[in-house]
Protein backbone atom coordinates (compact mmCIF):
# COMPACT_ATOMS: atom_id res chain seq x y z
CA UNK A 1 0.00 0.00 0.00
CA UNK A 2 1.27 3.67 -0.98
CA UNK A 3 1.50 6.38 1.75
CA UNK A 4 -1.89 7.09 2.70
CA UNK A 5 -2.95 11.21 2.19
CA UNK A 6 -4.95 12.60 5.30
CA UNK A 7 -7.16 15.19 5.31
CA UNK A 8 -8.74 16.74 8.01
CA UNK A 9 -12.13 17.95 7.90
CA UNK A 10 -14.52 19.35 10.95
CA UNK A 11 -15.24 18.39 13.99
CA UNK A 12 -12.47 15.90 14.17
CA UNK A 13 -13.89 13.99 10.62
CA UNK A 14 -11.01 12.77 8.50
CA UNK A 15 -10.62 11.74 4.82
CA UNK A 16 -7.80 8.78 4.23
CA UNK A 17 -7.25 8.44 0.23
CA UNK A 18 -4.73 5.46 -0.59
CA UNK A 19 -4.32 3.08 -2.73
CA UNK A 20 -3.53 -0.73 -3.11
CA UNK A 21 -1.14 -2.11 -6.37
CA UNK A 22 -2.42 -4.45 -8.83
CA UNK A 23 -0.18 -7.22 -7.73
CA UNK A 24 -1.28 -7.30 -4.45
CA UNK A 25 -5.48 -6.94 -6.26
CA UNK A 26 -4.59 -10.02 -8.56
CA UNK A 27 -3.02 -11.70 -5.61
CA UNK A 28 -6.06 -11.66 -3.53
CA UNK A 29 -8.29 -11.80 -6.75
CA UNK A 30 -6.73 -15.10 -7.77
CA UNK A 31 -7.13 -16.68 -3.89
CA UNK A 32 -10.70 -15.50 -3.39
CA UNK A 33 -11.63 -17.23 -7.23
CA UNK A 34 -9.41 -20.62 -5.77
CA UNK A 35 -11.73 -20.55 -2.98
CA UNK A 36 -14.74 -20.19 -4.99
CA UNK A 37 -13.50 -22.67 -7.14
CA UNK A 38 -13.73 -25.50 -4.50
CA UNK A 39 -16.77 -25.14 -3.54
CA UNK A 40 -18.61 -24.13 -7.37
CA UNK A 41 -21.03 -26.05 -8.90
CA UNK A 42 -21.52 -25.82 -12.43
CA UNK A 43 -23.80 -28.57 -15.42
CA UNK A 44 -21.60 -31.07 -16.25
CA UNK A 45 -19.08 -30.84 -13.35
CA UNK A 46 -18.90 -32.30 -9.83
CA UNK A 47 -18.83 -30.01 -7.23
CA UNK A 48 -15.23 -28.28 -6.83
CA UNK A 49 -14.25 -30.39 -10.38
CA UNK A 50 -15.07 -27.37 -12.55
CA UNK A 51 -12.10 -25.80 -15.05
CA UNK A 52 -11.18 -22.44 -12.75
CA UNK A 53 -11.85 -20.37 -16.00
CA UNK A 54 -15.23 -21.43 -16.55
CA UNK A 55 -16.42 -20.56 -13.02
CA UNK A 56 -14.91 -17.09 -13.23
CA UNK A 57 -16.97 -16.38 -16.03
CA UNK A 58 -20.24 -17.80 -14.35
CA UNK A 59 -19.25 -15.42 -11.44
CA UNK A 60 -20.79 -12.30 -11.01
CA UNK A 61 -18.02 -10.02 -11.52
CA UNK A 62 -19.10 -7.08 -8.63
CA UNK A 63 -19.74 -9.65 -6.18
CA UNK A 64 -16.18 -11.39 -6.91
CA UNK A 65 -14.62 -7.54 -6.54
CA UNK A 66 -16.51 -6.93 -3.69
CA UNK A 67 -14.40 -10.41 -1.76
CA UNK A 68 -11.79 -9.11 -2.96
CA UNK A 69 -12.42 -5.61 -1.34
CA UNK A 70 -13.80 -6.90 2.02
CA UNK A 71 -10.37 -9.17 2.36
CA UNK A 72 -7.79 -6.74 1.16
CA UNK A 73 -9.59 -3.47 3.00
CA UNK A 74 -9.18 -4.17 6.81
CA UNK A 75 -5.64 -4.64 6.84
CA UNK A 76 -5.03 -1.70 4.32
CA UNK A 77 -7.09 0.83 6.73
CA UNK A 78 -5.29 -0.59 9.72
CA UNK A 79 -1.82 0.56 8.05
CA UNK A 80 -2.98 3.56 6.94
CA UNK A 81 -4.40 4.92 10.48
CA UNK A 82 -1.53 3.54 11.84
CA UNK A 83 0.35 5.76 9.57
CA UNK A 84 -1.11 8.81 10.50
CA UNK A 85 -1.46 7.68 14.13
CA UNK A 86 -5.69 8.16 14.22
CA UNK A 87 -7.54 6.42 16.25
CA UNK A 88 -11.14 5.78 14.62
CA UNK A 89 -14.12 6.49 16.49
CA UNK A 90 -16.26 3.88 14.45
CA UNK A 91 -15.69 1.52 11.67
CA UNK A 92 -14.89 3.63 8.03
CA UNK A 93 -17.62 4.67 5.35
CA UNK A 94 -15.18 3.59 1.71
CA UNK A 95 -15.47 4.70 -1.07
CA UNK A 96 -14.25 3.40 -4.05
CA UNK A 97 -12.44 5.83 -6.17
CA UNK A 98 -10.96 3.18 -8.94
CA UNK A 99 -10.84 -0.44 -9.79
CA UNK A 100 -9.48 -1.30 -13.11
CA UNK A 101 -7.62 -4.30 -14.12
CA UNK A 102 -3.82 -3.30 -14.38
CA UNK A 103 -4.17 -0.27 -12.29
CA UNK A 104 -3.28 0.11 -8.78
CA UNK A 105 -6.99 0.40 -7.25
CA UNK A 106 -8.00 3.21 -4.99
CA UNK A 107 -9.76 4.00 -2.24
CA UNK A 108 -11.16 6.80 -0.06
CA UNK A 109 -12.36 6.14 3.62
CA UNK A 110 -13.88 8.54 6.11
CA UNK A 111 -14.36 8.25 9.94
CA UNK A 112 -13.60 10.79 12.84
CA UNK A 113 -12.53 10.57 16.33
CA UNK A 114 -13.40 11.29 19.49
CA UNK A 115 -13.64 14.94 20.38
CA UNK A 116 -11.74 16.19 23.18
CA UNK A 117 -13.87 17.17 26.57
CA UNK A 118 -13.75 19.43 28.82
CA UNK A 119 -16.12 19.43 31.81
CA UNK A 120 -15.70 22.79 33.44
CA UNK A 121 -17.10 23.09 36.98
CA UNK A 122 -19.68 20.33 36.02
CA UNK A 123 -20.01 19.36 39.90
CA UNK A 124 -20.95 23.34 40.22
CA UNK A 125 -23.55 22.86 37.49
CA UNK A 126 -25.13 19.65 38.66
CA UNK A 127 -25.96 20.90 41.70
CA UNK A 128 -26.95 24.24 40.44
CA UNK A 129 -29.60 22.25 38.41
CA UNK A 130 -30.70 20.46 41.60
CA UNK A 131 -31.04 23.61 43.81
CA UNK A 132 -33.75 25.15 41.80
CA UNK A 133 -36.04 22.67 42.18
CA UNK A 134 -38.47 23.20 45.71
CA UNK A 135 -38.13 19.77 46.89
CA UNK A 136 -35.96 16.91 46.62
CA UNK A 137 -36.61 15.14 43.16
CA UNK A 138 -36.74 11.47 42.81
CA UNK A 139 -33.98 9.62 41.19
CA UNK A 140 -34.74 9.45 37.30
CA UNK A 141 -36.28 12.97 37.85
CA UNK A 142 -32.88 14.13 39.89
CA UNK A 143 -30.64 12.33 36.95
CA UNK A 144 -32.60 13.66 34.16
CA UNK A 145 -32.05 17.28 35.59
CA UNK A 146 -28.46 16.67 36.12
CA UNK A 147 -27.98 15.50 32.17
CA UNK A 148 -30.33 18.05 30.85
CA UNK A 149 -27.86 20.66 32.75
CA UNK A 150 -24.41 19.03 31.76
CA UNK A 151 -25.73 18.57 28.38
CA UNK A 152 -26.17 22.29 28.00
CA UNK A 153 -23.16 23.83 29.72
CA UNK A 154 -20.52 21.52 28.43
CA UNK A 155 -19.98 22.16 24.66
CA UNK A 156 -18.86 18.84 22.20
CA UNK A 157 -18.83 18.96 18.69
CA UNK A 158 -19.91 15.69 17.58
CA UNK A 159 -18.51 14.44 13.82
CA UNK A 160 -21.88 14.01 11.80
CA UNK A 161 -20.32 10.82 10.77
CA UNK A 162 -20.61 9.87 14.94
CA UNK A 163 -24.08 11.29 15.29
CA UNK A 164 -25.47 9.82 11.78
CA UNK A 165 -24.19 6.08 12.85
CA UNK A 166 -25.78 6.13 15.73
CA UNK A 167 -29.28 7.87 14.67
CA UNK A 168 -29.32 4.71 12.46
CA UNK A 169 -28.52 2.60 15.45
CA UNK A 170 -31.63 3.27 17.05
CA UNK A 171 -33.66 3.83 14.03
CA UNK A 172 -32.97 0.46 13.16
CA UNK A 173 -33.87 -0.95 16.37
CA UNK A 174 -37.39 1.38 16.01
CA UNK A 175 -37.88 -0.38 12.65
CA UNK A 176 -37.26 -3.86 14.42
CA UNK A 177 -39.87 -2.96 16.86
CA UNK A 178 -42.92 -1.68 14.55
CA UNK A 179 -42.00 -4.99 12.62
CA UNK A 180 -43.07 -7.21 15.24
CA UNK A 181 -46.27 -5.10 15.93
CA UNK A 182 -46.94 -5.59 12.72
CA UNK A 183 -46.69 -1.65 11.52
CA UNK A 184 -44.60 0.46 9.08
CA UNK A 185 -42.78 3.46 9.88
CA UNK A 186 -45.21 5.43 7.39
CA UNK A 187 -48.44 4.34 10.05
CA UNK A 188 -45.90 5.43 13.13
CA UNK A 189 -45.35 8.71 11.71
CA UNK A 190 -48.81 8.65 10.76
CA UNK A 191 -50.18 7.86 14.17
CA UNK A 192 -47.94 10.76 16.10
CA UNK A 193 -48.91 13.18 13.42
CA UNK A 194 -45.34 13.74 12.12
CA UNK A 195 -43.40 13.14 8.88
CA UNK A 196 -40.38 10.63 8.65
CA UNK A 197 -38.23 13.58 7.81
CA UNK A 198 -39.54 15.02 11.46
CA UNK A 199 -38.49 11.84 13.25
CA UNK A 200 -35.04 10.90 11.63
CA UNK A 201 -35.02 14.34 12.76
CA UNK A 202 -35.75 14.18 16.59
CA UNK A 203 -33.59 10.71 16.51
CA UNK A 204 -30.73 12.50 15.49
CA UNK A 205 -30.99 15.26 18.51
CA UNK A 206 -31.64 12.34 20.98
CA UNK A 207 -28.15 10.01 19.37
CA UNK A 208 -26.03 13.25 19.70
CA UNK A 209 -27.37 13.60 23.34
CA UNK A 210 -26.49 10.24 23.85
CA UNK A 211 -23.08 10.26 22.34
CA UNK A 212 -22.69 13.34 24.20
CA UNK A 213 -23.90 12.53 27.58
CA UNK A 214 -21.65 8.81 27.05
CA UNK A 215 -18.82 10.82 26.72
CA UNK A 216 -18.97 12.94 29.81
CA UNK A 217 -19.84 10.31 32.03
CA UNK A 218 -16.89 8.59 30.51
CA UNK A 219 -14.59 11.49 31.34
CA UNK A 220 -16.14 12.08 34.75
CA UNK A 221 -14.80 7.64 35.54
CA UNK A 222 -11.85 9.14 34.08
CA UNK A 223 -10.83 11.98 36.16
CA UNK A 224 -12.05 10.36 39.34
CA UNK A 225 -10.34 7.19 38.48
CA UNK A 226 -13.14 5.16 39.25
CA UNK A 227 -12.32 1.09 38.61
CA UNK A 228 -14.35 -1.90 37.49
CA UNK A 229 -14.43 -4.55 40.33
CA UNK A 230 -12.56 -7.89 39.07
CA UNK A 231 -14.96 -9.88 40.76
CA UNK A 232 -18.09 -8.40 39.87
CA UNK A 233 -17.05 -8.14 35.71
CA UNK A 234 -16.76 -12.46 36.67
CA UNK A 235 -20.64 -12.17 37.70
CA UNK A 236 -22.14 -10.14 35.34
CA UNK A 237 -20.09 -12.60 32.92
CA UNK A 238 -21.66 -15.70 34.21
CA UNK A 239 -25.48 -14.52 34.88
CA UNK A 240 -25.34 -13.14 31.31
CA UNK A 241 -23.79 -15.76 29.82
CA UNK A 242 -21.22 -13.68 28.04
CA UNK A 243 -17.56 -14.81 26.91
CA UNK A 244 -14.64 -13.25 28.42
CA UNK A 245 -14.32 -10.48 25.77
CA UNK A 246 -17.02 -9.05 26.96
CA UNK A 247 -14.87 -7.80 29.73
CA UNK A 248 -13.67 -4.07 28.40
CA UNK A 249 -17.44 -3.77 27.54
CA UNK A 250 -18.60 -4.61 30.93
CA UNK A 251 -15.80 -2.78 32.81
CA UNK A 252 -16.75 0.71 30.65
CA UNK A 253 -20.36 -0.36 31.61
CA UNK A 254 -19.57 -0.78 35.64
CA UNK A 255 -17.76 2.60 35.94
CA UNK A 256 -20.16 4.82 33.66
CA UNK A 257 -22.29 3.56 36.23
CA UNK A 258 -20.48 4.87 38.76
CA UNK A 259 -19.93 8.22 37.46
CA UNK A 260 -24.19 8.37 37.77
CA UNK A 261 -23.57 7.11 41.41
CA UNK A 262 -21.03 10.40 42.01
CA UNK A 263 -23.47 12.68 39.94
CA UNK A 264 -26.44 11.58 41.63
CA UNK A 265 -24.97 11.78 45.57
CA UNK A 266 -23.83 15.81 44.91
Amino acid sequence: MTQAKLTWLPKKTFELEFSLPWEQVKKTYDKVLNELTKSAKLEGFRPGKAPKDLVEKSLDKGKLYGEVINQLLPLSYAQATNQHHLKPALAPKITIVSAEDNKPWQFKASSCELPEIKLGEYEKICRGALAKELKPPAKTQKLNLISKALLDDIKIELSDLLIDSERDRLLSRLLEQLQKLGLTIDQYAASNNKTIAQIKEEYKQTAANTIKLELILQVIAEEKKFKADEKEIDKMIANAGGAPADRVYIAVLLKKQQAIDYLLSL
